[in-house]
């Protein structure tokens, strides 16, 4: 480099260093975020520099080593593209400087849209996920369900918020495949088997009571739930009756009669109304919500794909909409 370059470049490194070393110096409530704005920062100071070419990385990186591996080469040019992609309003705005750093840019590097980015970001935040829970959602597709599902209205028994918040148009089991599927005690099994990718798939909020729960009645008939769960940000218990078949209406008769004696015998004054999902293969929209139209009790119909579905399922959805 000449001279003139030479000054520029250790302007730049010192204020590289600054930025570091207000970082180090932050308090362990704040150390993520302050991470993460000093990233942004130094990438907003790479890419002024951009017609210096890769040379100027790779000798930042060579000067920066007593700062650790969080500086190689490929850090700072993943540190580049972050400043490229975000603005600080952004950052500030959206709870991208409470995700860690190797998540975000997980997301990063997988999302095809901005849209995409701020979705994982919000609901990674929000579910508290994982680096590998997050790369899961995208094997699973969750970003581009979420955009088709709502656009096809939840079966439900009324437009209640609570089943609103709670209930899935579609969960996407990836732990489950087709021998699975052979009969409902496999399937129920597989489900406990893999609880915490079930509860994770159900939503934020979803505890597990027991499974086959049993009901005794005050005449002395015994009844056995296939899952009874908890729901603490809604306050209610939650009813799930397992089938691997098409819905069928007769299966609505024995969920609601599930879901009343739960609130007949179990709910207490601090417990919202039980409500009731049949988890079934698939459903008929019509035969659903016309069996559905005047239920009193809180229910909703959830259908569920295996992970080699789940393409199929989503190019049905558009050819849905399209249509439409």
């Amino acid at each position: 480099m000449n001279g003139i370059v030479d000054k520029s470049y250790f302007k730049d490194l010192m204020a590289i260093k600054e930025t570091i070393k207000n970082n180090q110096t932050s308090t362990i409530y704040v150390v993520n975020s302050a991470m993460i704005i000093t990233y942004y920062q130094i990438g907003t100071i790479i890419n002024q520099r951009k017609e210096w070419g890769n040379k100027y990385v790779e000798r930042l990186s060579r000067d920066l080593k007593e700062y650790g591996k969080g500086y190689s080469y490929p850090q700072l040019k993943k540190m580049s593209q972050f400043a490229t992609i975000f603005t600080i309003d952004e950052i500030g705005s959206q709870p991208v400087n409470q995700i860690p750093w190797g998540t975000l840019y997980g997301i990063i590097s997988k999302s095809s849209s901005k849209e995409e980015m701020f979705w994982y970001v919000n609901q990674t935040y929000k579910n508290k996920w994982s680096r590998a829970m997050v790369l899961k959602q995208f094997e699973l597709k969750a970003y581009q369900r979420h955009e088709i599902e709502p656009i096809s209205s939840l079966i439900q028994s009324n437009n209640d918020i609570q089943l609103k918040e709670i209930v899935k148009d579609t969960l996407a089991l990836d732990f489950i495949n087709r021998t699975d599927l052979a009969d409902e005690k496999t399937f129920k099994s597989k489900l406990m088997d893999n609880i915490i990718s079930f509860l994770q798939e159900l939503g934020p909020g979803f505890a597990l009571v027991g499974k086959e729960y049993k009901l005794v009645t005050p005449t002395g008939k015994n009844y056995f739930i296939d899952l009874l769960m908890y729901h603490t940000k809604v306050h209610a218990y939650v009813v799930i009756e397992v089938k691997i078949d098409e819905f069928q209406p007769a299966d609505i008769g024995q969920l609601t009669f599930y879901a009343n004696a739960i609130d007949d015998l179990e709910r207490t004054v601090v417990d919202n109304e039980t409500i009731g999902i049949l988890l079934c293969k698939d459903a008929d929209t019509y035969v659903a919500k016309t069996t559905l139209a005047k239920q009193a009790a809180k229910i909703g119909v959830s259908k569920y794909k295996i992970l080699e579905e789940i393409p199929e399922y989503l190019a049905n959805k558009l050819n849905d909409i399209d249509e439409i």
